[in-house]
């Protein structure tokens, strides 16, 4: 007698059988799950007539149709919206003063231009400047008031140009006490624009 060879070990059929209980459990428990929450919810169940076969295509209800209101609905369940109005056919301009096409230019603002452009510089400290408002330069000459902007962060302070030796290397040097208005001691030379 020849021995047949089954496909299926005893663990795959219990598998099987096990997903088939499974399913026939979870697909009735949801389906009544989603009623029970419908119902729950407080929607209703409306059972709707069939539809008329003479009629092929029925016309949806407009805005301006009269729905009739239930007397048995209580209050709290209404709308409390206003009633949807129809747009108007006719659309609406605004009135007010046409331009005129004749005046096309624009009248443009333009700042005053400094009498010296911006010059962008370097600038330390030194404590034995003559003067606590004195700043020593290079390239400008003695006497003018000058305002010395620090760059990084736009901090500025005003002095009074006097001619830099000629040992000087830097740019600008300015009082100690002055530079700290600009900027921390720890970061000279920091870089500076200044203006007139």
């Amino acid at each position: 007698m020849a021995a047949t060879t089954d496909p299926m070990y005893d663990t795959d059929r219990r598998r099987l059988l096990l997903a088939a209980v499974v399913t026939l459990v979870a697909l009735p428990a949801f389906f009544f799950y989603q009623r029970s929450t419908a119902d729950d919810s407080g929607t209703e169940v409306v059972a709707t007539a069939p539809a008329d076969p003479n009629v092929i295509n029925p016309q949806p209800a407009s805005i301006n149709d009269e729905v009739p209101v239930d007397s048995e609905v209580p209050t709290s369940n209404r709308s409390q919206l206003p009633p949807a109005e129809a747009p108007d056919d006719d659309p609406t301009f605004m009135e007010g003063p046409i331009a005129s096409e004749e005046d096309t230019t624009a009248d443009v603002a333009i700042p005053a231009q400094p009498a010296i452009a911006p010059i962008r510089l370097s600038a330390t400290y030194l404590s034995t400047i003559p003067g606590v408002r004195s700043c020593l330069t290079r390239d400008l000459e003695s006497g003018r008031t000058v305002t010395v902007v620090n760059l990084d962060n736009g901090r500025s302070i005003t002095c009074v140009t006097l001619l830099a030796p000629r040992t000087q290397t830097d740019d600008i040097v300015l009082h100690t006490s002055q530079f700290e208005q600009l900027a921390d001691l720890t970061e000279a030379p920091i870089p500076v624009e200044v203006r007139q």
